[in-house]
């Protein structure tokens, strides 16, 4: 009899237990809980306490709102030039519609996974190796921008999609690195070129500049001594000038002091013609071959002798 009553005191205890985690619901931060009527979506419990009607109502499934990383196998790729390629992914997303996340897609997770291995086949089917290699983040971009509208038809939200390791064959590797080299000896020949070329150039214009600048001092210099020569030729022809001119005053000066003196010596004309005479006597028995005229010609009719030479030519 003990027995039983034991027996159905733990049975009581256990459906009591069993009503009370049926009524009372606890939902932790950071996740929401789906509540269904026979087998029919109701709504989500939020974080916090929550009380059910047993049998009525039941939480069918427990859905984290967390961001979730997630690592993606490495897959096969085949680039424009015709080349394999193993590439993986790492996705981080997180749930933002819980009722499309758990009943419009089997597997929401599964199928964002299939969607962004082939669009990232698509993208890298696109490009050549080289760009591959150099621009992960270009493909980052492009495949966040193809997928991020097909993924929020699963209830889900892509936070960011990177890709990992790219590795291709050894052979290709080699390959590579054999263009890389050849690459990089035309690139330093191009140099030394521009180098040489460059040096040219500046030994050229150096030269001109260098003509140039010998041509103007040779310019300036002719000029200067042109200018030096006409400065010169001005001053002489000034001095010339000036001496002409002194002269000149001085003999005017000498004819008028003369004047002068023979006005206020009060000869006769006689008297002034036979010193004349006298001095043109003079001049006839020295030895120079200079002859006196006078500068008027009319006064040669002054002369006496001249004047009879003058009337006996006239005679005739």
């Amino acid at each position: 009899m003990f027995i039983v009553q034991v027996l159905l005191f733990i049975f009581v205890l256990a459906m009591i237990i069993w009503l009370l985690s049926s009524i009372a619901v606890v939902v932790h931060q950071g996740e929401v809980k789906v509540v269904e009527s026979f087998g029919r979506f109701v709504r989500t419990l939020d974080p916090g306490l929550h009380f059910l009607i047993p049998i009525l109502y039941t939480v069918r499934q427990r859905v984290s709102l967390k961001q979730v990383p997630l690592e993606i196998p490495p897959q096969s790729a085949i680039t424009r030039d015709n080349v394999i390629v193993q590439i993986d992914e790492a996705i981080k997303y997180h749930v933002t519609d819980v009722r499309a996340f758990v009943y419009d897609n089997e597997d929401s997770v599964t199928a964002m996974i299939q969607d962004a291995q082939s669009n990232l086949r698509g993208i890298i089917g696109k490009m050549d190796l080289n760009e591959v290699l150099n621009g992960t983040e270009e493909i980052n971009v492009a495949l966040y921008e193809s997928i991020k509208d097909i993924t929020a038809g699963y209830g889900l939200a892509i936070d960011r999609i990177n890709i990992g390791e790219i590795l291709v064959s050894d052979e290709i590797i080699n390959s590579m690195n054999k263009l890389i080299t050849a690459s990089r000896d035309k690139e330093s020949m191009i140099t030394l070129s521009e180098g040489r070329k460059h040096s040219v150039i500046l030994d050229s214009e150096a030269k001109a500049s260098e003509m140039e600048i010998d041509a103007e001092a040779r310019s300036k210099q002719t000029k200067i001594d042109a200018e030096a020569r006409a400065e010169r030729m001005k001053i002489d022809a000034e001095a010339e000038a000036e001496k002409i001119r002194v002269i000149t005053e001085a003999e005017q000066l000498r004819i008028r002091s003369l004047n002068e003196a023979i006005k206020n010596s009060e000869l006769t004309p006689e008297a002034l013609q036979y010193l004349g005479l006298e001095a043109f006597k003079e001049v006839v028995n020295s030895s120079t071959n200079t002859v006196i005229i006078p500068s008027n010609m009319t006064e040669l009719g002054n002369v006496p002798a001249m004047k009879t030479l003058w009337d006996a030519t006239e005679g005739k």
